[in-house]
């Protein structure tokens, strides 16, 4: 019994195997009616359905239909669908579906799909034939259950499919079906993704079918969503813009108006998807992103808009979110780590895990799940009264579009952001977001790290932060200003040779002399220098545009650097442009966090130069540093700890004519000491920037005064007009609108130089290594201890031959102090013969000479006959042509005597000015020359008359005797015109292209009398052998024609 109940087991199995098989072969056959139809790639035409048949009817009478498939199978409306589900291989498993309803492109859409993206090959691809995948087969799926009209009707709802965003398509056996969106559209139509859905169904035992007018297509992923463009719509709506995959896989659809309101319709949300790129979360947006898979499963995104996230976070604070950990991803550990964590703390409120759909939720309030479970998010959800569509928060934040499907989840556009309370920003966090890690880098190797990882939260402070791009040209060429300036120090040095200075050897002394700060010091001083003290915006650099960094050393005397800030105005809708010491901010406005406001800046900012360096960018102020190593005051210049420097122009050495000629001198020790003391008088022993020096007001007067490294003492204040410099005496300033010999209305115009008769600022605070620099418009200070003298001017003229002539004719008296008790003594015995009648007797206070130059001299004939006498012998035949050749030495030397005399002009004390000390500076009033003003001289009875022949040029010749007949006849011109001019202590000193010409009665010819009676003698003579010559001539011709053998008639 036990043998035959096994072998009736058996055959059971057996006959049931075969009964299987049989039903298998029976149903393919069924099925496998259209696969004679795929070696034509042109679909044959399908006979049109019977317009009077029932829809609600089964297809097929009397026959029970129980799978999708069989359902497929019963209607030639189904054909071209059943063919894409035979050869994707999706027979077997869509036989197994129950309880769910699939909706079922029409033949046409499928046809009207191959055509339009050319896929007419009837060869299978994997899970893809003719352009349609599995995935986008499964799509049509909906395994929610069997749904019916109603729940189409009912309005938008949200369906999970039977695809999945794996990699296996069947959502059945592995979950987290892709979500598709139906909805009423405006005409009444059911739309499914926007792809109107026929209002009959088929019914089988798996559930139900409605038949639609397009094949959809997958979704596009969340990153894709998140990336898409905005334009506006028609009705002035904005709405999602689909990928061109998105776009070209619904190009099918009906073009009714429900169409268009596909569902997704939304705002622009790129900023969410590159926040969860930086949190390294990006494998939950898909594949399209370039950096996840697809193998994340579905989530959904809680997506603020771009505008939200602007509104709720500054430039800096987003940058440091979305950036922040891309550019710390080289840099150090810690902070790298943190930039991932804060973006993933603020990230972690607007993720879900899962696809949360606001339709399947149901109006209420809901608790889902956060992403990782890190949080866990209130959902509340309800219906708003304007579009009648589902509304409602997120952890209090607006949702404003809802139920937006992608391939791998679901997004809802939120119109707010939250700040997360344990998300915390600092300085260090906003410069990582710029991309400034290098300046982060040395902050902390300098140890300078508490200025911006917000451990001192209550110090205000501003930053000035390179780029990385500036931070590695400053530190390829090295901090400071080792190599800068090479092209100005240059031109400074072909500048200075034109002025006869060797700036080349000024540059290299002063270079040579600097200390050499090691590299760590030097990355210090760089990094102090780009953190200034307090918060400045905008405005307030406006107000105040100098900037006090953290770097003060001894060589400022303990006083912080400086940065110079210019802003420019704003135009039109423009920002303001603002720039720190040449360098521009490139951020539209500074960035605040804090008590810190921080400006990028495109290029490096090296602290301070040196004083050579700094002065030599400037060719207007090469003299001045010419000066300086002339006088061998430039190293020691260079070494004091704060300074404040008043930089003469060039033109304010040059106008100061013989003056400067004289300080300039090589190799004249005076000279030398002279210039230095001068140099010394503009070097303040303090800086002093142009925001320390007091206004003057209608109520104060206060002036700054400060000391200078020559003793001397410094006055500086401002007005509206500009900032004034007040020497300790303004009677020992050299100020000159052009040239120095001008005179006339002194002082009125002086006032149009500078305010109350002062120095002006042209230029301030240049920035020094030790202090800082200003520039006078023009004119400089000439302090007291420098001695300028008539005998110094013609040293700097190199009037060697009118000096010794002086000395040769006992007038070196003249250029002595007169008021001296010695000087007058001397001076007395010679003025009683010079001194002409016309001459008021009062006291003579000084002396002005014109001096010709020595080419003068030296083409004057009667200088050269005495020089002859004094260097040669008398028997010498050179320059035997020379008219005082025959005069006696005594009559040469007279005439050279009163010669000399004519040349000096005598200053005679008026009222109180008689009475000056001696060794005080006489009045330049009383030492310019004015235009057809006479003077008296030593020569007695000869005046001078001085004409203004062109602007600040003079000429001079003999007063009342310009031009008239000398007894030879030879007109007569004693004129002269004056080449440079200088103002010593007692008098002035004027350099003559040429020598005046005596008047003819005082000797103004060689020999005199002596002269006349020669000329005489040679008339006399000549007329003599002339008449005699006549005489004998005569005699001959009557020789000649009264021959001895001829006898007249």
């Amino acid at each position: 019994m036990r043998q035959l109940r096994n072998h009736n087991g058996s055959l059971a199995l057996v006959l049931a195997l075969a009964l299987v098989l049989l039903l298998a072969l029976l149903t393919q056959g069924a099925l496998g009616h259209r696969d004679s139809t795929d070696g034509d790639p042109s679909p044959k035409p399908e006979p049109e359905p019977d317009p009077d048949a029932d829809p609600d009817t089964e297809p097929e009478k009397g026959r029970v239909l129980t799978t999708f498939v069989d359902l497929l199978s019963s209607d030639m409306r189904f054909s071209e669908f059943l063919h894409t589900v035979q050869r994707l291989g999706m027979v077997i498993p869509l036989n197994r579906v129950r309880n769910a309803t699939l909706l079922v492109p029409t033949n046409e859409a499928i046809r009207k799909f191959r055509r339009e993206h050319g896929q007419n090959s009837s060869q299978a691809a994997g899970s893809i034939y003719r352009g349609v995948a599995d995935s986008q087969a499964w799509y049509h799926l909906i395994g929610d259950g069997i749904v019916d009209a109603s729940n189409f009707t009912q309005g938008t709802m949200v369906w999970e499919s039977l695809s999945s965003s794996e990699s296996v398509h069947y959502a059945a056996e592995h979950g987290g079906g892709i979500m598709l969106k139906t909805m009423v559209g405006s005409s009444g139509k059911v739309l499914s993704n926007g792809i109107p859905v026929i209002a009959h169904n088929y019914s089988c035992v798996a559930g139900n079918a409605f038949q639609i007018e397009g094949l959809m297509t997958l979704p596009p992923t969340l990153w894709e969503l998140l990336q898409a463009e905005i334009p506006k719509s028609d009705s002035g709506q904005r709405r999602w813009d689909r990928p061109p995959a998105v776009e070209s896989g619904r190009a099918h659809a009906s073009t009714t108006d429900e169409s268009s309101n596909d569902v997704a319709d939304g705002g622009s949300y790129s900023a969410m998807g590159k926040l969860l790129v930086s949190a390294g979360w990006s494998g939950i947006l898909g594949g399209s992103s370039g950096a996840g898979s697809d193998r994340e499963g579905m989530h959904t995104l809680w997506a603020f808009t771009n505008q939200a996230f602007s509104n709720a976070l500054g430039f800096g604070e987003r940058a440091y979110l979305l950036y922040g950990p891309a550019f710390t991803k080289d840099e150090d550990a810690d902070i790298h780590n943190e930039a991932v964590e804060d973006a993933r703390i603020f990230a972690a409120g607007y993720i879900s895990s899962g696809a949360v759909s606001l339709a399947r939720l149901g109006i209420g309030t809901h608790i889902v799940s956060g992403f990782q479970n890190r949080t866990r998010l209130t959902v509340i959800v309800e219906r708003q009264r304007s579009s009648g569509e589902l509304g409602g928060r997120i952890s209090g934040l607006a949702i404003g579009k809802s139920d937006i499907v992608a391939r791998n989840g679901i997004v809802h556009g939120v119109d707010q952001v939250g700040r997360p309370a344990d998300l915390v920003f600092n300085p260090q966090k906003i410069l990582a977001g710029l991309n400034a890690t290098m300046f982060i880098r040395l902050l902390k190797e300098t140890e300078l790290g508490g200025y911006i990882d917000g451990s001192q939260p209550e110090r205000k402070t501003t930053l000035l932060v390179p780029t990385n791009r500036a931070m590695e040209d400053a530190f390829g060429y090295g901090l400071g200003d080792d190599a800068d300036n090479a092209l100005a120090t240059k031109a400074f040095i072909r500048a200075s040779s034109e002025h006869g200075l060797d700036g080349a050897s000024t540059i290299a002394s002063a270079l040579g002399a600097l200390p050499v700060s090691s590299p760590r010091e030097q990355q210090l001083e760089w990094a102090l220098y780009h953190i200034a003290e307090g918060q400045s915006g905008l405005e307030e650099l406006v107000r105040t545009p100098l900037l006090r960094t953290r770097l003060a050393a001894k060589w400022t005397g303990g006083k912080a650097q400086v940065v110079k800030a210019q802003v420019d105005q704003a135009h039109g809708t423009l920002s303001r442009h603002v720039s720190f010491n040449g360098a521009d901010n490139i951020l539209p406005e500074p960035v605040v966090v804090g008590n810190t406001t921080i400006y990028l800046l495109s290029s490096p900012m090296p602290t301070p130069p040196n004083l050579i360096n700094a002065l030599v960018q400037d060719l207007d102020l090469s003299l001045f540093v010419a000066a300086m190593g002339a006088s061998g005051t430039a190293d020691e210049i260079q070494h004091v700890e704060g300074v404040t420097v008043l930089a003469p122009v060039v033109n304010s050495f040059t106008s100061l004519d013989l003056v400067w000629s004289y300080l300039s001198l090589p190799g004249d020790s005076d000279a030398r000491s002279d210039l230095s003391r001068l140099i010394k008088s503009h070097i303040l022993k303090r800086p002093i920037y142009s925001d320390e020096i007091p206004l003057h007001t209608d109520s104060s007067a206060e002036t700054l005064t400060v000391e200078s490294l020559n003793g001397n003492k410094v006055g500086l204040y401002r007005t509206p007009h500009g900032i004034f410099v007040v020497p300790d005496q303004a009677d020992l300033m050299y100020l000159q609108r052009h040239k120095l010999q001008q005179h006339g209305e002194v002082h009125a115009r002086l006032a149009s130089v500078s305010d109350a008769g002062n120095l002006k600022l042209s230029e301030t605070d240049i920035l020094l290594r030790t202090g800082v620099a200003h520039v006078l418009e023009q004119g400089l200070i000439l302090p007291p201890n420098v001695d300028i003298t008539s005998p110094k001017l013609l040293r700097g003229m190199k009037a060697h031959i009118f000096a010794n002539l002086l000395e040769r004719f006992n007038l070196t008296y003249i250029l002595e102090d007169p008021r001296t008790s010695s000087s007058r003594q001397r001076g007395s015995r010679n003025q009683a013969t010079a001194r002409s009648s016309d001459i008021p007797d009062n006291a003579i206070v000084g002396y002005s000479i014109l001096v010709p130059s020595d080419k003068a001299w030296r083409e004057n004939a009667a200088y050269r006959e005495l020089s002859r006498r004094d260097h040669e012998e008398l028997g010498s035949a050179e320059d035997d042509e020379n008219p005082w050749r025959n005069s006696t030495t005594s009559d040469i030397a007279r005439h050279l005597d009163m010669l000399v005399r004519l040349h000096i002009i005598p200053i005679f004390g008026r009222g109180p000015e008689s009475s000056l000390a001696s060794g005080s500076q006489l009045p330049e009033n009383q030492l310019l020359l004015a235009d057809r003003k006479t003077y008296p001289t030593m020569l007695e009875g000869v005046r001078l008359r001085a004409h203004e022949f062109a602007s600040d040029r003079f000429s001079v010749q003999l007063d009342r005797t310009p031009f008239y007949q000398s007894p030879g006849g030879v007109p007569f011109i004693s004129f002269a015109t004056v080449v440079r001019s200088g103002i010593a202590r007692t008098g002035a000193v004027f350099e003559l292209d040429v020598a005046l010409k005596l008047p003819p009665d005082d000797g103004g010819s060689p020999g005199g009398w002596r002269r006349f009676a020669w000329n005489a003698a040679v008339w006399l003579t000549g007329i003599g052998m002339g008449s005699g010559l006549l005489g004998a001539s005569g005699y001959w011709v009557r020789q000649w024609w009264t021959r001895s053998d001829y006898q007249s008639l």
